[in-house]
């Protein structure tokens, strides 16, 4: 097995600067390439026993590609319950590769630090240490002080704010971008607030990570990927439907006026806030929920209505309540009532999986949905052979469903939330499909990239956006579309001033919601 040439001249970098931030576009081969990385310093005698940190649903592919790129290493990866853990730690010392998943830095820190070994550390989807303050990112940077080789692997290390790249590049190299303060300052003009208007200096940034990051987009490596043909599919919805949407946007947009009369505006309310930032003032925690809450209806009334239903459901029954409080306030009050049991949007997936497998018989269709209950909904409707992956599928079984969509000419339907968007090689996709659409740009890009790959058995694919017309879906397709800018701007130097600082926060919204 050979290496393309742009992963060689990535291993001699890695190789040689000892310390890399391994950017390449999703689907290009990182792993592949961090692993004859780690196997050529080990020939050259500089390592000898490290570790691979990976999200918990991919330890066991990167098991597989270890055996396949460097196949006389030894490999464990670490599984089970605490003692468990904890023995096959004492034993990393025997093994060329240990391989943890992120939450061991959490639950098995004290161990770690005795025991695991340094020689080098590798940090898949490294976007996992994004943040400045979480216990796994201040872990993983004090580990990575022990060691002379460290690797951070991402397509996409900046996911939603510049921030996140800082973050990451105080593990792979601190000296590069020196003190927080003067990368702020540098790079980021804010408001009074603290809220980011605009982003500049961006090809300086680009030039000080030159040498530490090796970048390689989509158009770099063209010749080895896929065509892609990219299309969005909007759907009218039910009249019910959208009548009950524009109720909730009427709602949402009262919540909306009671926090921009509090003064919210002015950047420390952020409705993404669960990215990070969180509002710490009683009153702001109050009128997140309440802005939260309502744009979780809009969504789910895009995907199907029943979704509010059971959500609505599980509030009034469950001890825990773990559905929504405005949910079953919708249902008490009967506006849930006389909802279709199926839908437009639905009724176009179903159609359009079924045109796309009777086209060609090599065909096969991946689809994304954000809602659990979604998947079981869409998996109930399907003729056709399918495995499904949630965040409930264990590493092991999702592995197996992995393998059973690539290798088996019948299953020809891969159906997956987006804990089956990372670190999947769905090489046998034809299609994806994401029937609704996450909040993070780089959430959405992980979807594309799990069938746009440079192992492709197709010379091309088709990816397909649905969203329900005139919703809150179509506003946050137009807003990832923009976030994809602020990417591409700061790891590729594109950058045209005007889409810095892009976020849903308060005023954002309330101009879409006065728009409609």
């Amino acid at each position: 097995m050979e290496l393309r040439p742009y992963q060689v001249e990535a291993v001699e970098r890695g190789a040689s600067r000892g310390s890399l931030l391994l950017a390449m576009t999703m689907g290009s081969g990182k792993t592949a390439t961090a692993i004859r990385t780690v196997r050529r310093l080990r020939r050259e005698r500089k390592v000898d026993h490290g570790v691979i940190f990976a999200l918990k649903s991919t330890k066991w592919q990167w098991e597989r590609e270890i055996r396949r790129w460097d196949p006389r290493a030894t490999v464990q990866v670490l599984d089970g319950d605490r003692v468990a853990r904890h023995f096959a730690l004492r034993r990393a010392p025997q093994y060329h590769y240990t391989i943890l998943h992120y939450q061991c830095l959490i639950h098995d820190w004290d161990v770690i630090k005795e025991c695991l070994p340094t020689d080098f550390i590798v940090l898949d989807e490294c976007t996992a240490i994004k943040g400045f303050t979480s216990k796994t990112s201040k872990r993983a940077k004090a580990l990575g002080k022990h060691s002379d080789y460290r690797y951070g692997l991402s397509g996409q290390p900046v996911e939603n704010r510049p921030e996140e790249l800082f973050s990451i590049m105080e593990f792979v190299d601190p000296d590069v971008l020196g003190g927080f303060h003067r990368f702020d300052k540098t790079f980021i003009d804010r408001d009074r607030w603290g809220k980011p208007i605009r982003y500049r200096n961006l090809p300086t940034l680009h030039k000080a990570m030159g040498d530490v990051m090796f970048r390689r987009s989509r158009e770099d490596i063209a010749e080895w990927l896929p065509e892609r043909i990219e299309i969005e599919v909007p759907v009218v919805l039910e009249p019910a439907v959208m009548k009950l949407h524009d109720h909730v946007r009427r709602d949402l947009s009262d919540a909306i006026d009671i926090a921009l009369g509090l003064g919210a505006s002015g950047g420390s309310f952020d409705v993404l806030a669960h990215y990070g930032r969180v509002d710490t003032q009683g009153e702001g925690i109050s009128l997140m929920g309440q802005v939260m809450s309502r744009l979780l209806a809009m969504r789910m009334l895009s995907s199907h209505p029943r979704l509010l239903r059971l959500s609505a459901d599980n509030f009034d029954t469950e001890v825990s309540r773990q559905g929504s409080e405005y949910a079953s306030l919708l249902k008490a009050s009967g506006l849930l009532d006389n909802m279709p049991d199926s839908t437009a949007k639905l009724d176009a997936l179903i159609e359009m999986i079924e045109d796309i497998l009777d086209s060609d018989p090599l065909h096969k269709v991946v689809v994304f949905s954000y809602f659990k209950p979604m998947l079981a909904m869409i998996a109930a409707r399907l003729k056709a052979p399918h495995v499904l992956i949630t965040g409930e599928v264990t590493g092991r079984n999702r592995d197996v469903a992995i393998q059973r969509f690539n290798n088996d000419p019948r299953t020809r339907i891969f159906l997956s939330s987006d804990a089956g968007a990372y670190g999947v090689d769905l090489n046998q996709g034809s299609h994806l499909i994401s029937y609704d659409l996450p909040w993070s740009g780089g959430a959405l890009a992980q979807r594309v990239a799990r069938i746009d790959r440079t192992n492709s058995a197709f010379p091309s694919i088709q990816i397909s956006y649905m969203y329900g017309i005139n919703t809150i879906e179509e506003r946050m397709y137009r807003m990832l579309t923009q976030k994809a800018k602020i990417s591409k701007a700061f790891l590729d130097g594109e950058f045209d001033g005007k889409t810095g600082g892009i976020k849903l926060d308060l005023e954002s919204l309330r101009e879409f919601l006065d728009a409609g």
